[in-house]
């Protein structure tokens, strides 16, 4: 009887320190969300081509694909995608040539209405959405490239579209910008979708001439 009663002690010894100790390590904390976005700017509306002066239309096509996001602190980097479900892809592809109507609604070759600098605009992309440590992070980086543009107005055009000689892929973007816990941090890019491309014979390199246009968490 006597060493069952020291057994059942040691027992509830041995849960009391379980109660009272912890492992020392503290708790992951929740991730946040980075939302990149990317968009036209404004007032780059047009573009020559050989002897033709042309402005954006319902059906011009200039696909952007960007890939391989990721953010840095310091050496260290998380990989971006873009959106965050469980099925996390790690690329996309905008025709950053889109535009919609000032409500919102995307303008389709459907509509027969006069398009202009008036009354539409670039369609805002969200390119990349996707859970992150919180933390303070100094770098974006991504790959953008193109393959050729599609221009209507005032004839057809198809030209292919490349990077400048020497020119990698990737880009980086030095800017600080902090994850909270549970919260969303924003970046807005805006990018000059004529003035980055440059004739080159019957091609064009594709400059790629971006801004941070705001960053918000």
């Amino acid at each position: 009887m006597r060493n069952r009663i020291v057994q059942l002690a040691g027992v509830g010894l041995l849960a009391f320190w379980a109660v009272q100790c912890t492992t020392g390590v503290d708790p992951s904390p929740e991730p946040g969300i980075l939302r990149v976005m990317l968009k036209g700017v404004e007032t780059d509306t047009m573009i020559v081509i050989q002897s033709d002066t042309s402005e954006f239309s319902r059906w011009d096509l200039f696909d952007l694909y960007l890939a391989t996001g990721r953010v840095y602190q310091g050496a260290n980097y998380a990989t971006i995608y873009n959106n965050p479900s469980n099925d996390r892809k790690g690329s996309d592809t905008v025709n950053i040539l889109a535009r919609e109507w000032l409500d919102g609604a995307p303008i389709t070759p459907r509509d027969t209405a006069r398009i202009t600098p008036q009354n539409s605009r670039w369609i805002n992309y969200v390119v990349f959405e996707s859970y992150v440590p919180p933390g303070e992070y100094d770098r974006l980086y991504f790959a953008l490239t193109a393959t050729e543009m599609e221009i209507w107005i005032p004839k057809h055009y198809l030209n292919p579209v490349q990077l400048p000689p020497g020119t990698q892929p990737g880009m980086d973007f030095n800017i600080p910008f902090t994850v909270v816990e549970g919260g969303v941090t924003e970046i807005r890019l805006e990018i000059y979708p004529y003035q980055s491309l440059s004739r080159y014979r019957d091609a064009f390199y594709f400059d790629r001439q971006i801004v941070v246009s705001n960053v918000e968490w």
